[in-house]
């Protein structure tokens, strides 16, 4: 066995930056599923009958909502950056 410490591949010094908040980001995520189960009825109603409200309450709806999740976990993301 050789005895060279372990490195990256390209050879850089790299140092333990601050732990990244997973557990908000799952939070976040759990909250926006339970957002559209409590809400498709809602949309459902909202957008009337047709091929609008289909699109809108399973379409739209969770774009929305996972566009919205991922922006506040890009927020998170900026502020832990060191």
């Amino acid at each position: 066995m050789s005895n060279n410490q372990a490195s990256t591949l390209s050879g850089r010094a790299e140092t333990v930056g601050r732990k990244y908040p997973h557990m908000m980001e799952t939070f976040l995520l759990l909250l926006a599923v339970c957002g559209f189960i409590l809400g498709y009825q809602e949309v459902s109603t909202q957008t009337g009958d047709g091929i609008f409200s289909i699109f809108a309450t399973w379409c739209l709806f969770p774009f929305i909502l996972l566009f919205s999740t991922e922006m506040i976990g890009r927020l998170f993301q900026a502020m832990n950056r060191d």
